[in-house]
């Protein structure tokens, strides 16, 4: 057994969320489009999503860059563009839908060259009938451009989804949940995706039913629209959505090794707005924020730091006010520990400057990113929570799979207050390296040529806070996982 001591002091002033890179670059609306790779987001104008009509456009775009922060992919739930911004030559016709909330790209655990595209259909476009399907992009493809595999195509999962996709990393460190709620249904389906593909799914009827049509109405409703997110701990999920007679926003514990939901609070958020349709934590866990639209247009702030049902519901704050409109949408954490709102149909979008702060001193910022002519729609790109891949640079010269070995680094306890154990299973490889880092993604603990075995980690004068350990073989990231300190 080896023992070893993390001597730094931080101030925890504002808590960074820890980024790979993989989240740098961002394309959304029409032709709108960020790059983060440089620290602050400068407005980029090359991407291809765009609006289609005035009401159906790039709404749940997602994207993916490797480990350097290099674009490999995008994709609007309909079409798929590779790094070049060129339609991948199989990357046409997924059956999702553009103007769908959420979709969402996750690297298959073990490789650096295969990925899943989770599309969901449109309510109001298709009503939901193509469901929840996934499309299995091989990077490698096409001369290292990427391309979807012919017999990994629009493969249905499941009927008849809401509009919601998120991904939290399961508690081995190696694998995913991918997160959905069924529609007229109070079920939650969480798919477990491992280097096998996705080889379990569990069903928790917990929650509010998300219906068509509210008692007595003939018009259809918006219960399908708005944000399904996981906290960037993976403990917790929010879930909300628009209706005529009833708004839901529920916030849930997440089981990270079950994949089981329980624990609904019902935050009452807003019962005067048509709908209900962004929602993120706040990069420390410690702070949610919803948005309304038509009738109300704010942000909504609530303190979850004491746990506490009655405390969390009465911690709502006002913290954006957009009364009569534009709208604020959809939200997403940024790789910068920023929240970021987008304004349906503006050039520019929002941001909550301090999302760890209680109230107003969070500093949410209207019109604070300009998009350099181009024009937001109702969401931005989603992206795995917290930014917890596992995917790496891509070597495809010699035109073979890249496969990491799967490996078991598990701690425990997690959280803990004086003493942890990091223990490391089926370690068969060449110079494997521990790393830790700290929430600002800053390098704290580097250990060479490490062994099997269980090393013991002692607190000493590390401050509260979520750290992030990795095991690595010649730069590739072999598997991952989230360290709390309370």
């Amino acid at each position: 057994m080896k023992l070893f001591h993390l001597l730094f002091i931080i101030t925890l002033t504002t808590i960074h969320a820890f980024s790979q890179n993989q989240g740098n670059i961002w394309y959304f609306g029409d032709q709108a489009g960020l790059d983060f790779n440089n620290g602050a987001p400068i407005a980029i104008t090359d991407g291809q999503t765009y609006n289609d009509s005035e009401t159906a456009h790039s709404e749940g775009t997602t994207v993916i860059c490797d480990n350097t922060g290099s674009l490999l992919f995008y994709s609007n739930g309909e079409k798929v563009w590779n790094g070049n911004h060129e339609i991948m030559p199989n990357g046409d016709g997924l059956l999702g839908n553009l103007s769908s909330t959420q979709t969402l790209i996750v690297p298959q655990p073990g490789s650096s060259q295969l990925y899943y595209l989770f599309t969901t259909d449109g309510f109001f476009e298709s009503n939901l009938e193509n469901g929840l399907r996934y499309s299995v992009i091989d990077i490698c493809l096409d001369n290292g451009n990427g391309d979807v595999m012919d017999n990994k195509k629009n493969i249905l999962i499941t009927e008849k989804v809401a509009e919601k996709l998120t991904a939290v990393r399961h508690s081995n460190g190696i694998d995913y949940w991918v997160i959905t709620h069924k529609y007229n249904s109070d079920a939650f389906h969480a798919y477990l995706l491992s280097s096998e593909g996705i080889v379990d799914s569990v069903i928790t009827r917990i929650g509010s039913i998300h219906k068509d049509y509210c008692p007595g109405s003939t018009a259809k409703e918006k219960a399908a629209l708005g944000q399904l997110k996981a906290s960037p701990d993976g403990s917790k999920l929010v879930c909300v959505n628009g209706q005529g007679c009833k708004n839901i926003s529920e916030l849930f514990d997440f089981d990270q090794t079950t994949g089981i939901v329980t624990n609904v609070l019902d935050l009452q958020t807003d019962i005067l707005a048509i709908g209900l349709y962004g929602a993120s934590f706040s990069p420390d866990n410690s702070k949610l924020y919803i948005s309304s639209w038509v009738n109300s247009d704010k942000v909504y702030q609530y303190d979850l730091s004491l746990g506490i049902p009655e405390t969390i519901v009465n911690s709502k704050t006002i913290v954006g006010d957009h009364s009569g409109g534009p709208w604020f949408m959809g939200m997403q954490l940024g790789p910068d520990g920023k929240i970021y709102i987008a304004i349906r149909n503006q050039n520019s979008i929002a941001v909550i400057d301090n999302p760890n702060a209680a109230g107003t001193s969070c500093n949410l910022m209207d019109d604070a990113i300009s998009l350099d002519g181009k024009s937001c729609s109702l969401a931005l790109p989603n992206f795995i929570d917290f930014y917890d891949y596992s995917n790496t640079s891509v070597d495809c010269t010699t035109g073979t799979k890249v496969v990491l070995p799967s490996i078991a680094l598990n701690i425990y306890p997690n959280p803990f207050t004086e003493v942890t154990t990091i223990e490391l299973n089926n370690l068969n490889i060449e110079t494997p390296t521990l790393m830790m880092y700290d929430n600002h993604g800053k390098v704290v603990k580097i250990i060479h040529n490490i062994k099997g075995g269980k090393l013991e980690l002692n607190r000493q004068n590390l401050p509260d806070g979520l750290y992030l350990v990795q095991l690595k073989s010649n730069a590739q990231i072999l598997t991952t996982k989230k360290l709390l300190l309370h």
